[in-house]
């Protein structure tokens, strides 16, 4: 896949990369008390589709097998059910990048980033049979039942089979939610989200400085500092403390431009308050508290943000060439926002907000965890067809960037108009989901599956108008600017 081309190169500039954004808002830092996990999956060309799926459970053990390189490894008996979001042409298990599991657990695999070179020279990653984030998501949400444990599940596999790349991959339970990071090819870091802060990872290393004695809030392996020390990548500590940046962090030139403002416009926009922000180093705070407590919605917006109302929006001032990389860009597959409620039963509890394609030209529709998944989410191939959601969503984003300073805000109105009713029909409807469910799981269910169709239809109807006035709008355009006007 696309966005790992420069894995193999990484003498050669990050900001080459295909590339994603995450954001993780603590439960105490969210409007409703919500856990949220948010990701752009930034990994394909224009026609590069993904199919959303729910797997059904396996009974029998078995192995799992990555398309992408030799990497196997050995599923236990009873993997249970989960969705997953995986490329088009991955026969359904590769490049996943996130869903929840029956037991209400969440991942989302992964934020490319990128270990130096030097710690590469002490501890290459295992490119021929090392775990890679197109079999992460595959591998683990099947098997957990905390984020914890995904934590420590993935971490063992990185140190006895080797990692293929760097990633950052973000876990979630009810609870919690945790953020690890690889560390050369067979060691990594964890740490526990506080609950009251939000997280924001633009495609480098954001864990700095941790203290290892905290197990209840940091994990690790077992040799992390002990190695860097061994191989010149760090001094010796005795206070437990340990700096995995310093240590094996790939920092260079133009992370400034491609991952550092991501970070930097993010922190802004959630904690205005905070100053003395510098976007030209990767030294911005790894938690800080949002001035409001965040909301999906917030997460979705900060998500399809492109710098709009500055000069370094390349869409509205058509300038693809403009120095900083956006966080909404068009070869965008898919975007996700995981919602985790603790008060709530699961079938609703859990929410998978998707958005198809370019987040800024899109509309995040939520999936409750019970939620069936429609057919025409299921498909699409690399050439545009009439049936598939993606290909939808594609047709409408492609007509509007032809001219995005007079289209886009048409299709980013008519969009928010539908949001702001979806969340206002979502309030009503979980309401009368727990009034029902209490007498009668079965009716509740029905309920949702109802509304779960509804939303989807809205979503579908109102792509369809905007892309017939924009086709209408366009057909005009073109009428006046060729006229040859005669008798």
């Amino acid at each position: 896949m696309l966005k790992k081309i420069v894995i193999a190169m990484l003498g050669l500039s990050c900001a080459t990369s295909f590339a994603c954004t995450t954001v993780i808002v603590g439960k105490k830092a969210s409007a409703d008390g919500s856990i949220l996990i948010g990701r752009n999956v930034d990994g394909g060309l224009g026609n590069h589709p993904v199919h959303y799926l729910r797997h059904a459970a396996v009974a029998k053990a078995f192995t799992f097998r990555s398309v992408e390189n030799k990497f196997a490894y050995p599923m236990p008996a009873g993997a249970m059910s989960y969705t997953g979001i995986p490329d088009f042409d991955g026969k359904g298990i590769s490049y996943e990048e996130a869903g929840f599991n029956t037991a209400g657990v969440t991942l989302s695999a992964t934020e490319s980033i990128y270990s130096s070179a030097k710690a590469l020279a002490a501890d290459p990653y295992n490119k021929e049979s090392g775990i890679t984030e197109s079999s992460v998501t595959s591998v683990i949400l099947p098997q957990i039942t905390s984020a914890r444990q995904g934590v420590e599940l993935l971490g063992k596999i990185i140190e006895t089979q080797g990692s293929g790349e760097g990633f950052g991959i973000a876990f979630a339970d009810k609870h919690e939610a945790w953020y690890l990071e690889n560390a050369g090819g067979h060691r990594w870091i964890a740490v526990r989200i506080p609950d009251e802060v939000y997280f924001v990872s633009a495609n480098q290393g954001r864990l700095h400085e941790v203290d290892l004695t905290d197990t209840r809030n940091v994990m690790a392996s077992r040799d992390l500092a002990e190695f860097a020390v061994g191989h010149g990548l760090a001094e010796k500590r005795t206070d437990g403390k340990f700096n995995v940046f310093k240590a094996y962090t790939a920092d260079v030139a133009n992370d400034a431009t491609y991952n550092y403002y991501r970070v930097w416009t993010l922190q802004g926009k959630f904690t205005p308050s905070y100053v003395n922000r510098d976007y030209l180093t990767g030294n911005s705070p790894v938690f800080l508290k949002p001035d409001r407590k965040l909301s999906a919605d917030d997460v979705q917006g900060a998500l399809q943000n492109h710098y709009e109302g500055s000069e370094h929006d390349p869409y509205t001032t058509q300038n693809p060439k403009t120095r900083y990389r956006p966080i909404s860009v068009f070869r965008t597959q898919q975007s996700h926002v995981l919602a985790l409620r603790d008060n709530l039963p699961l079938p609703i509890a859990n929410i998978e907000y998707l958005a198809l394609g370019m987040t800024a030209l899109g509309i995040y529709v939520p999936f409750y965890q019970g939620s069936p998944v429609p057919e025409t989410w299921q498909i699409a191939e690399d050439k545009a067809d009439n049936r598939s959601a993606w290909w939808k969503f594609r047709k409408l984003q492609v007509l509007a960037m032809q001219d995005f300073p007079k289209y886009g805000p048409i299709v980013k109105a008519g969009y928010a108009k539908l949001n702001a009713s979806l969340r206002e029909q979502q309030t009503a409807f979980e309401k009368e989901y727990l009034r029902i469910q209490a007498k009668d799981p079965k009716a509740a269910q029905k309920k949702l599956d109802a509304f779960s169709r509804s939303m989807v239809e809205q979503v579908m109807s109102t792509t369809d108008a905007l892309t017939n006035d924009i086709f209408t709008r366009q057909s005009i355009d073109i009428s006046a600017k060729y006229p040859f006007h005669g008798a």
